[in-house]
């Protein structure tokens, strides 16, 4: 390993300790000492011996449902272990990572799936939902969901080993995804036949998937994140793209992002959209073509468990938001306003998933 890879881990581990530390920081302990009791009907599972990792980024999102629990009120016990088959009557929260499949499948997805269907059949009822589980990292139950439900998004074409490439209909150049990815990891811009043979031949993402995605692109340069909760907008952000050609807008990819402006005219629309998939929270990616905002909307993809981007001051700096995101810093620490947010989200999350299944 060189200097270089050494220093990148022990800034990663030095991050890692700060947002922990900010996380106990901002849970009243005492008051989460009075309401913890072995008894309680609200679970907390926590699965650390299980995982590859155990301060995996969901970490942020297990010392938030504590804090919810302390905000509230609630009465919750932690469960550690991978036991969790054993109770039934109880309300079960607990933080989606691919890493509860220790088995290495493919469709990690589906693992959290059976999950809570199986503790869901055990009169439990869980956070997440089996219902929900499936819209995670599974593009190809996410698209036959907007299809189902009529909502707009993208011309898509599922494809199989056996697809005949030459017929499949959209006009080049268009994009191939990997259905079980995220932060454009397993998505790829063919501009022609050719690309597209020697994608397969030489990424082989049929060895990894059963079928692959094809989608139209969409002439844009900026899409916009808005993060529900029910009918409640708690978060959006854009993400510009700065060049003049087509590329991911994740903010690993350099986009510009701006907090300040949202098109209130589609906002009913959008909350509308979000409520026709019937899940607790999510992040929405949604776009215009060639950003004209008075066309309808497209919706790119859903997901209903996400790491949000906090709102940051990033004038008079000279690197960007996604730099800054990887920065160590003892004062304005994106960790910490991070921890802020994904507190506040997970807040209210399991206030309204509780009065949904009060």
């Amino acid at each position: 390993m060189t200097i270089l890879n050494v220093l990148t881990v022990f800034k990663k581990a030095l991050k890692k300790i700060q947002t922990i530390y900010f996380c106990l920081k901002k849970i009243d302990w005492r008051k989460a000492y009075t309401l913890y009791n072995k008894e309680a009907d609200i679970i907390l599972w926590y699965y650390p011996l299980y995982r590859k990792n155990i301060f995996t980024q969901s970490i942020e999102r297990d010392f938030a449902f504590i804090n919810a629990f302390v905000e509230q009120n609630l009465p919750f016990k932690v469960f550690f272990g991978k036991n969790i088959g054993k109770y039934s009557n109880k309300k079960i929260f607990y933080s989606v990572t691919k890493y509860y499949d220790g088995n290495g499948f493919k469709n990690y997805a589906m693992i959290l799936y059976h999950i809570s269907k199986q503790l869901e059949e055990q009169s439990n009822i869980v956070y997440p939902t089996s219902h929900e589980t499936l819209l995670w990292e599974n593009k190809l139950h996410m698209h036959k969901q907007f299809n189902d439900l009529n909502i707009n998004q993208p011309k898509t074409v599922f494809i199989s080993q056996e697809t005949d490439l030459s017929k499949i209909e959209l006009d080049y150049p268009f994009l191939i995804k990997e259905p079980h990815s995220s932060s454009s990891m397993g998505l790829y811009k063919v501009n022609s036949l050719t690309e597209l043979h020697n994608l397969i031949n030489t990424k082989k993402p049929f060895s990894r998937n059963n079928a692959l995605l094809a989608q139209k692109i969409i002439d844009m340069r900026k899409d916009v994140r808005v993060i529900l909760v029910g009918d409640k907008i708690m978060l959006h952000y854009w993400r510009i793209n700065l060049s003049n050609e087509w590329k991911p807008t994740a903010t690993g990819y350099g986009s510009k992002v701006d907090f300040e402006f949202f098109p209130n005219k589609w906002e009913d629309y959008i909350k509308n959209e979000f409520k026709k998939l019937n899940i607790t929270t999510g992040g929405f990616d949604v776009t215009w073509d060639k950003d004209d905002l008075e066309k309808e909307p497209y919706f790119l993809e859903i997901s209903p468990f996400y790491q949000p981007n906090p709102k940051a001051d990033m004038t008079n700096v000279s690197y960007s938001y996604g730099e800054y995101k990887k920065k160590f810093k003892l004062i304005n620490s994106w960790d910490k306003i991070f921890v802020d947010v994904v507190f506040e989200l997970q807040s209210e999350t399991v206030s309204h998933f509780l009065n949904k299944h009060a």
